[in-house]
């Protein structure tokens, strides 16, 4: 295994370069962990990252397959993103199409989203696993043809009851391999970019003296247009009108997507960066970057506050292994 890369990152480091006071192989980011309510200054190789996130087990594959396709991608995303920090006008052609494939795989490819599919998958599992057990002619029916087909080896010392105790109990947690979620994430992928080709794209550029931008471990942030009640329907999905996608690509850079016509180019002040941090750090799942803690972000009541006081304004999020 020697050279081979263990530690995977599904925050491109070339992109939270962008973040850093200097772009360089001495990059500091300022860090805000919300689980621990502290900050730390470090390199992007240090956040965003676990141990092999990406890696495989598929015949005629290396374990390391899906892990060196996405170095590739980020090989020709890292000259997109330098010259957009460069130039500081929207892209085009495939520029464009390499920034949305990343806005699409950091949406799809996250902790968060595989504790979520894990989480539904387990909650199925489970409630299939109950009916099983229902009456014991259901069980000598689900379990006999298991065994008859070579799933579950025969034990004559796991009768009914046992297993129904065991299984009521609910003292287990179902797994996913890191396989089957790689499958899973590029197919999320895929249909995600569909939809992101079909929206408009400005290119928000900070004014100096504005603070900059932020970004996440979880940046592609998808929200209402206009927020207001919606019921048990409230969720935002990439594909619906009256949303938007607002996306930090630099410190000084920000772009958002909508299905309605908008400029391809715009300068803000501190009120419309604040209100894209204030999102930025809402979407966030454990933590959240920036050049040092001076920015400003706006919060949920529309009151703004600096970056210095955000992790008193962000709760904690459910641990996520890994990170």
């Amino acid at each position: 295994m020697n050279g081979i890369a263990r530690i995977h990152h599904w925050v491109p480091q070339c992109y939270l370069k962008g973040f850093a006071r200097s772009p360089s192989k001495k990059a500091q980011l300022f860090v805000f962990d919300r689980n621990t309510q502290r900050t730390f200054v470090s390199h992007p190789s240090g956040i965003a990252g676990e141990r092999d996130f990406n890696r495989i087990s598929a015949e005629g594959y290396a374990p390391n397959y899906m892990e060196d396709q996405y170095a590739l991608f980020e090989s020709d995303l890292a000259l997109v993103l330098r010259r957009m920090w460069k130039d500081r006008i929207p892209v085009a052609g495939e520029d464009l199409n390499l920034l949305l494939n990343l806005i699409s795989l950091l949406a799809a490819r996250n902790p968060r989203m595989r504790e979520n599919v894990r989480d539904f998958s387990e909650r199925v599992i489970k409630q299939m696993m109950h009916l099983s057990v229902a009456t014991e002619d259901r069980y000598e029916a689900t379990f006999g043809r298991a065994v008859k087909d070579g799933h579950v080896a025969p034990n004559p010392e796991v009768d009914y009851q046992s297993m129904k105790e065991f299984i009521d109990g609910e003292q287990y947690k179902i797994t996913m391999a890191t396989t089957r979620h790689v499958e899973n994430e590029l197919h999320m992928h895929e249909s995600i970019l569909g939809l992101l080709g079909h929206r408009q794209w400005c290119l928000l550029r900070a004014a100096p003296g504005s603070g900059g931008f932020i970004t996440s471990d979880h940046p592609t942030c998808l929200i209402w247009t206009q927020q207001r009640d919606r019921g048990f329907f409230s969720s935002p999905g990439f594909g619906l009108k009256g949303t938007e996608v607002v996306f930090p690509v630099s410190y000084d850079l920000a772009i958002i997507g909508l299905f309605e016509r908008i400029p391809d180019v715009r300068d803000v002040g501190p009120d419309i960066v604040a209100h894209v941090n204030g999102v930025v750090a809402h979407h966030s799942d454990r933590q959240v970057y920036a050049r040092d803690d001076k920015f400003v972000f706006m919060l949920p009541d529309g009151r703004v506050a600096r970056g210095a006081d955000l992790l008193r304004h962000l709760p904690k999020r459910e641990k996520t292994d890994g990170r």
